[in-house]
């Protein structure tokens, strides 16, 4: 909603001067796990319920990260920032959209990180 004056007003948390929204950690679901199979070759595989899929070098470092002690933002940054082949932010949100929506990801609560 727009405010008098054009602006937009941002909300920073469940209700009216509430404490900001705190980010929840990103981690693998349960019984999703990063493997390098093969025996020449290590390729690297993503395990769960529904199969294997093999990933590429770029879904690995993204994977990597999700140990719940970082949130989307923080993992879609740093995958950015350290990406030699200008990798944008767009593309490894979209790459974690789609990782949750598979149930390879999920949140966590702050409260839970350091029980991952």
């Amino acid at each position: 909603m727009a405010a008098q004056g054009g602006r937009k007003r941002v909300g920073r948390g469940p209700g009216k001067g509430g404490p900001p929204a705190v980010a929840h950690g990103i981690r693998l679901a349960d019984g999703v796990k990063l493997v390098a199979s093969g025996r020449k070759d290590r390729v690297p595989m993503l395990i769960h319920a529904a199969g294997e899929v093999q990933l590429n070098e770029g879904a690995v470092a993204i994977l990597q990260l999700c140990d719940g002690s970082r949130s989307l933002e923080q993992i879609v940054s740093e995958i950015a920032q350290r990406s030699a082949d200008g990798a944008l932010a767009d593309d490894i949100a979209a790459f974690l959209a789609a990782a949750r929506a598979r149930g390879w990801i999920v949140e966590v609560a702050p409260d839970e990180r350091s029980s991952s």
